[in-house]
């Protein structure tokens, strides 16, 4: 490469000796377009780019060949990376994106599953609490009507039954209170358990977007 490069420096060092020559040389009296010039210099010159200039021109031709060629592989190989590259990507999509389904779907379950328990046992808990209330209003009517019948303690019966009545309605009203304290857990525990799901997805994410 060296010597193709010092062969060219060598010709147009040639070419510009012929252009100086030319430059200085006197015109003719006889015609202004005509001058005298070294023979032997002009010789020298022409005689040189006559035996290396075709070389030159073909080496030029190589060189430029050559480029052309490295260029062309160059480019293939930039296609190739991309391509391997956009196929990576989307190999990367499409697991991140089966990842994230798979994490919904088991979320949606494990949310379905525990709303489903809550509801059972909040409906478990409230027939529960009515049919408590509905035994003990029942009870307390029957001693109250039992105490009425006694004519001796009227007035006894009527005071305890009233008694009674408070005493039920405060028992079924306590019952009602901690039933509904015992839904509010269910559904507390639910939240919580939902939010971590939820936590859990948007790690997920953020190390999807990390590796991205």
């Amino acid at each position: 490469m060296a010597k193709d490069i010092n062969s060219a420096e060598l010709c147009l060092n040639a070419i510009q000796s012929l252009q100086e020559q030319l430059k200085g040389a006197r015109k003719t009296l006889i015609n202004s377009e005509t001058c005298i010039v070294n023979r032997s210099i002009m010789s020298s010159n022409l005689e040189y780019l006559k035996d290396n200039l075709p070389q030159t021109v073909e080496i030029a031709a190589r060189i430029v060949a050559e480029e052309e060629t490295i260029r062309t592989e160059t480019e293939q190989k930039r296609t190739e990376i991309l391509q391997n590259a956009g196929n990576q990507a989307q190999n990367m999509v499409n697991e991140a994106t089966q990842k994230a389904n798979q994490m919904v779907d088991q979320a949606t379950q494990e949310a379905n599953s525990l709303m489903d328990r809550a509801n059972r046992e909040a409906s478990a808990c409230i027939e529960n609490a009515k049919a408590e209330a509905q035994h003990i209003l029942q009870d307390a009517e029957k001693k109250a009507q039992e105490l009425v019948e006694e004519e001796n303690i009227v007035r006894r019966a009527r005071v305890e039954s009233e008694e009674l009545r408070e005493n039920a309605k405060a028992d079924a009203a306590n019952l009602h209170k901690n039933t509904l304290d015992y839904i509010d857990s269910l559904l507390a525990e639910t939240d919580r358990k939902m939010s971590e799901l939820i936590n859990n997805i948007r790690l997920e994410r953020s190390e999807i977007r990390n590796r991205r």
